[in-house]
């Protein structure tokens, strides 16, 4: 198993564009190559604005190439919690938004003829014990008041051992790398302009934009769209006490026995997603899950790939197992994202706190951020405003979100570190070096590089992720490969290598 990369990237063909090697000016800059990114630029487009967007590596690389490839309304359970909070309006206008971004990709992939495998179900959550089925009970209460076309079912007989299964009919799935590469090409033959291998490392704010990029080459752009997951300029937000790093683990296989062709997701924790993808006429398992706060998941961390293997093979008899994969996304105070501007006038607009729900809520976060471009304004503008009362609603969440990275970053201070004796290749230990806390790796290849694991965004010590050969940040969700190089989270910088050589030099230095 690839435990590396998704599969989506491993069976999606990608363009890739050049990078950007002089600086220029433009009317919008998008930083970042996934669903926000290219959404926006093609509806910039099509509105007849030319926008440039740069992306650090290719199009689809961070999380929107690595999820399950789900595109539906139903976002675990929500609308009863949005009903709650902030009344039954806000869970209809919730609703009614992530309808349109529906309706949206499902217009675009005709229009724009992108074969990216998209095809009609039903998206169910279900539930596996009584208090679990209460929620059920509660959420489809909520989905019929605001007109969705829900229903609900006791004790079905799939998944195994359901006491409950609510369905939304009209959801649909897809092939997430290929519908971003043709919705780029589509974006870029109305004439928006594409760079990858492009990295922005500082935005300037002022009446133009200045934005830096890796090689000194710089862009000014009178608007800035932060499609970057993480936004990398902050303004007065404190978006590090308002955004949960959480990751989550996928594998695809082919089954051994036949399974329901509709997309279903659990109530309770563990997660357990799963979904049908057709290639060449095979049928496809795909299914994702065991979600924990990044850099938390302690002990051995591939036991995650382990657990949804056995899941997939008790739902369909696992096979052979094609590609495991992982990807990192952000929670919210009161589980809704993030998007538009980042303060009252801005010419900056973050999207970011999807909540493993992307696909769709970034598809409407490019829909939304074209309308405050264009037109100044945008409907929903209220319900996902940075402005509106989340932290006030969910007090509790809140406030663990934000005493947690400051705990983290206390603990990590104190952990102790362990000796290099039976280092193995693939292994990466917290060790002590040149009288310093530091992070040793040893490849398969028998090279050694350390670090220091001190992460560069507030300090916190970093863990070592076994099942993705990453050092990840437990506070604020940053993360290194193992030379170091930052991959993805709030940080700017990559961190200091200490050491890089043979085995045996290491030995003889350490």
């Amino acid at each position: 198993m690839n435990s590396t990369i998704s599969y989506w990237n491993l069976t999606g063909n990608k363009t890739h564009y050049p990078r950007l090697d002089k600086s220029i000016s433009a009317d919008v800059l998008i930083i970042g190559g996934g669903i926000v990114g290219v959404t926006c630029a093609y509806c910039l487009a099509e509105k007849g604005i030319m926008p440039v967007l740069i992306e650090a590596g290719a199009l689809a690389d961070g999380t929107s190439g690595n999820t399950t490839g789900k595109l539906t309304v139903q976002h675990d359970v929500i609308y009863y919690k949005i009903a709650e909070k902030y009344g039954l309006k806000a869970a209809q206008d919730y609703f009614s938004s992530q309808a349109g971004a529906l309706d949206f990709v499902k217009n675009a992939a005709e229009k724009e003829k992108i074969e990216c495998q998209l095809t009609s179900n039903n998206a169910c959550i279900f539930a596996v014990n009584n208090e679990e089925l209460d929620t059920l009970e509660r959420e489809y209460k909520t989905a019929k008041k605001i007109g969705i076309d829900a229903q609900l079912r006791i004790n079905p007989d799939f998944p195994p051992g359901s006491k409950g299964l609510l369905s939304y009919s009209g959801q649909y799935v897809f092939h997430p790398v290929r519908y971003i590469d043709g919705l780029a090409k589509a974006a870029a033959d109305k004439g928006a302009v594409i760079y990858c291998d492009t990295k922005a490392v500082k935005l300037e704010d002022g009446e133009l934009k200045k934005i830096r990029c890796e090689g000194g080459i710089t862009v000014t752009a009178k608007h800035v769209v932060m499609a970057t997951q993480y936004p990398f300029y902050d303004g007065a937000n404190l978006f590090f006490t308002r955004l949960y790093p959480k990751r989550a683990y996928g594998i695809a296989v082919r089954a051994k026995r036949e399974w329901p062709e509709d997309s279903y997701i659990n109530v309770g924790d563990p997660a357990r997603s799963i979904r049908t993808h057709i290639e060449k006429g095979e049928r496809i398992l795909i299914t994702v899950g065991e979600s924990h706060d990044t850099g938390r998941g302690y002990g051995d961390m591939a036991k995650h790939f382990d657990n949804l293997l056995k899941f997939a093979d008790q739902t369909a008899g696992a096979a052979d197992v094609i590609a495991g994969w992982s990807a990192q996304d952000y929670d919210t105070p009161d589980e809704l994202p993030y998007i538009g501007r980042i303060s009252d006038n801005s010419n900056i607009y973050a999207a970011t706190g999807f909540r493993k729900w992307g696909l769709l809520s970034g598809t409407l976060s490019g829909m939304l951020i074209t309308d405050l471009i264009i037109n100044g304004n945008c409907r929903y503008e209220g319900l996902y405003s940075r402005t509106r009362s989340d932290i006030t609603s969910s007090f509790k969440k809140a406030f663990v979100g934000t005493v947690n990275p400051v705990i983290e970053l206390v603990k990590s201070k104190l952990e102790g570190t362990r000796g290099i004796e039976g280092l193995q290749p693939g292994e990466g230990r917290v060790i002590r070096f040149g009288g310093e806390k530091a992070g040793v790796y040893r490849d398969d290849n028998d090279n050694v590089t350390v670090i220091d694991i001190t992460c560069t965004h507030m300090g916190t010590e970093l863990n070592f992720n076994s099942a993705e050969k990453t050092w990840d940040c437990p506070a604020h969700g940053g993360r290194y490969n193992t030379d170091g190089k930052l991959l993805e989270g709030p940080p700017k910088d990559s961190l200091k290598v200490l050491f890089k050589g043979t085995y045996k030099d290491f030995l003889d230095k350490y």
